[in-house]
């Protein structure tokens, strides 16, 4: 998003925590946009989904650092992304705020605990929070439905750059003779793997991930690899016939999808985890139901869904994003 709007003529900045910054191999500065910081403290090292006390450390610490950058730069509009910088932007007052939602918390929040009611009513909660900035941009059309009932709510696309699909020698590098079933992603509760696992069985599914792989153990159709780097996914991919994409919480989307139609690897995924939309190189499958999965993952073996790359190309192109996010935004907003 950073390198669409830059590329589109927008002064644009990013506010972080130190994440990354201490990273073997970490990325450069970028070049047409700048990149702000937090310092080191508290080192928290995990990035991984979901709350933890260091991330809310971080984001009292972020309060701070938004109205300083908000004094000296003086934007034009400040963009919150996700729950936590939504409720940070909160605090800030003077300047046009959007929120960008990438998923339901009221679906989600209960999916990391072992009692999900009270913690549902939370995330509802922290849904309605994050919907008081000034307009709220979600990415996929039933999550923008979906945070209507709190605030006005548009949709626009991510942009998402295709890829080069896998070449015939990276192909070869597979871990088994047969079909290879792919999950890349991590194994929170809300991805909603258990469905896949159950429809996968007398079959071979290879999960990438950089979760701990421990609770996989007991699966022994299921092989393990990394998945840390863009040369880990792009391995994974290679090696695969068919990603599938599972879903439990609604509204989000799933950026395994948007992997693997980079890459023009053919899908099959639960309506939930499209979210909305209807992509090619996808094929539907009814939602928690392995009898259903395990039937249209035989038959896109055998017919593999086409289409994918070409599809997000159009979608998610660049340019396309920057002119409809900025003229989504001076629709909601005050903004020159």
């Amino acid at each position: 998003m950073l390198d669409a709007l830059a590329a589109a003529g927008h002064e644009t900045h990013l506010l972080t925590y130190a994440a990354g910054a201490h990273a073997e191999g970490a990325a450069a500065a970028p070049t047409d946009w700048t990149h702000h910081r937090l310092s080191d403290w508290p080192p928290v090292r995990s990035l991984r989904s979901g709350p933890s006390p260091g991330k809310v450390a971080l984001d009292l610490r972020m309060v701070t650092a938004l109205r300083e950058r908000a004094r000296a730069l003086r934007p034009d509009v400040v963009v919150a992304h996700n729950v936590e910088a939504a409720l940070v932007g909160r605090t800030l007052r003077g300047v046009p705020r959007v929120y960008v939602a990438h998923t339901r918390f009221d679906a989600e929040l209960g999916t990391y605990f072992a009692h999900p009611r009270p913690w549902s009513r939370i995330g509802d909660a922290l849904d309605r929070a994050a919907c008081g900035l000034d307009a709220t941009v979600a990415i996929t059309p039933d999550l923008a439905q979906h945070l209507r009932r709190y605030t006005r709510a548009a949709f626009v696309m991510p942009p998402w750059p295709v890829a080069d699909p896998p070449t015939a020698a990276e192909r070869a590098v597979r871990p088994w003779k047969g079909p290879v079933l792919l999950y890349a992603g991590n194994l929170d509760a809300y991805q909603g793997l258990d469905v896949l696992l159950e429809a996968s069985r007398g079959l071979r599914l290879l999960v990438a991930t950089s979760s701990d792989p421990r609770p996989l153990r007991r699966h022994p159709h299921v092989a393990v690899w990394p998945l840390q780097t863009e040369a880990d996914r792009r391995r994974a991919h290679a090696a695969c016939d068919l990603v599938v994409v599972p879903r439990r919480a609604p509204g989000g989307l799933p950026i395994k999808l948007l992997d693997a139609l980079a890459r023009d690897v053919p899908v099959v995924a639960q309506r939930r985890a499209l979210a909305g939309l209807r992509p090619q190189g996808v094929r539907a499958v009814a939602d928690d139901d392995p009898a259903a999965l395990r039937a249209v993952i035989e038959q896109s073996l055998r017919c593999p869904p086409r289409g994918g790359r070409r599809w997000l190309a159009d979608a998610c192109a660049p340019a396309g994003f920057a002119k409809r996010f900025v003229s989504t935004l001076r629709a909601l907003l005050p903004v020159r």
